[in-house]
């Protein structure tokens, strides 16, 4: 009876952890878009942060535990890196988004809320209110001030100013929010993330199993969040930067049709194994080739040139070779995660460019890892050649 009453006793407890656990995980589920790209900015930034962790200290310091290392260390990790990259990211999608409005020749939400602000800025000011100035508004009778007030296009233009300012107000929040996310949580994930793991492995990976699949995700996930996505964003702003900066010098003939969407393009054409981004450039160098030659202007043919020579130098060659030697050791098969790439975006929305691999990479290392141990039992340290396939 002891016994049974100790086994409800558990139970109970169990199925308040549960609600528990399933109470966080909805919360969690809102700002899924947000913790996705909280972890791929982790583990961009964790190459530099052991980076400085790993710097010599003053010799006054040798031996010594320094306070709180961890906390500067990382608030210089998001200072040197995380910022500006964020700063240079949302340019870039202040730029392309546009764009991509642009050429789909439709009237998206970019374009409406800059109309809406245009028109609380004075462009569309109503019939009463033009030509008013603020002495003319404070000479007004309180009569006069009623009647304006009670005019229906000064009333529709009120409302209008009110819901931009809102919405505004509403959307600087929002971002305020998530921006308080995405570096409070790579901050904590840098301070602390490899303490709760091992805390974890502690008290609930007697086996070892869950240890050693932790680590293959973890290898895995930082050579691919790491090396091929922030080569692929780094890759995207250089391209907008060079084709937007080219058309300033080239002719009107030979620019760059949709430069920032086309610099975006090349970010993501790197994903593709073996032609990269050269299936968006050589493209477009033959376009702006053949608009050399409907021009008729001689010189048009060397802005071409000048155009193949940046991209293939300057966004094809220089980011890989800065980059390439960081992504070493990647076990998933490029095919799989060209795939993943792919169908990411297509199912979970924009920020699947970033889900889609971490799910595969958790799918491969899965069956790599531990569906051996489900099947024989036996530990992965204790399999032979487990990873040789």
């Amino acid at each position: 009876m002891k016994y049974s009453s100790g086994l409800r006793r558990r139970i109970l407890f169990g199925f308040g952890g549960l609600g528990l656990v399933t109470a966080v995980v909805f919360v969690l589920i809102q700002f899924q878009a947000t913790l996705i790209f909280t972890i791929f900015l982790y583990y961009a930034s964790r190459p530099i942060y052991r980076k400085l962790e790993n710097l010599s200290l003053p010799s006054r310091l040798q031996g010594r535990r320094v306070p709180y290392r961890r906390q500067v260390l990382a608030m210089a990790t998001i200072a040197i890196f995380l910022l500006p990259f964020l700063f240079l990211l949302t340019y870039t999608l202040v730029l392309v988004v546009p764009e991509i409005q642009r050429l789909a020749g439709g009237d998206g939400p970019g374009v409406a809320y800059l109309s809406a602000l245009q028109s609380a800025q004075g462009s569309g000011l109503p019939g009463p209110l033009v030509g008013l100035e603020i002495s003319d508004i404070l000479a007004l009778s309180p009569e006069e001030v009623v009647a304006i007030l009670n005019d229906p296009a000064v009333q529709a233009w009120v409302e209008q100013m009110a819901a931009t300012l809102t919405g505004s107000v509403g959307f600087i929040a929002n971002a305020a929010l998530h921006g308080f996310i995405l570096l409070a949580g790579t901050y904590y994930m840098l301070t602390d993330g490899s303490r709760l793991v091992g805390w974890f492995l502690d008290n609930f990976d007697e086996s070892g199993v869950v240890e050693s699949y932790a680590v293959a995700v973890d290898d895995e996930l930082s050579s691919i969040l790491f090396g091929n996505i922030l080569n692929a964003f780094v890759t995207g702003i250089i391209g907008i930067l060079v084709f937007s900066g080219y058309n300033l010098v080239a002719p009107g003939a030979v620019n760059v049709p949709f430069a920032p969407l086309a610099g975006a393009l090349t970010g993501a054409g790197s994903l593709i194994p073996v032609v990269g981004m050269k299936i968006v450039y050589l493209p477009i160098g033959v376009i702006l080739a053949i608009a050399a030659v409907t021009s008729g202007q001689a010189s048009a043919f060397g802005f071409v040139v000048l155009f193949l020579a940046l991209a293939f130098v300057v966004v094809d060659t220089i980011p890989d070779f800065l980059i390439r030697p960081y992504v070493s050791g990647n076990r998933t098969h490029v095919g799989l995660l060209m795939f993943a790439y792919i169908l990411g975006p297509i199912a979970f929305g924009f920020y699947g460019i970033f889900l889609g691999p971490i799910l595969l990479v958790f799918l491969a290392e899965f069956f790599r890892t531990i569906a051996s141990y489900v099947l024989t039992g036996r530990p992965p340290h204790e399999q032979s050649s487990l990873s040789d396939y």
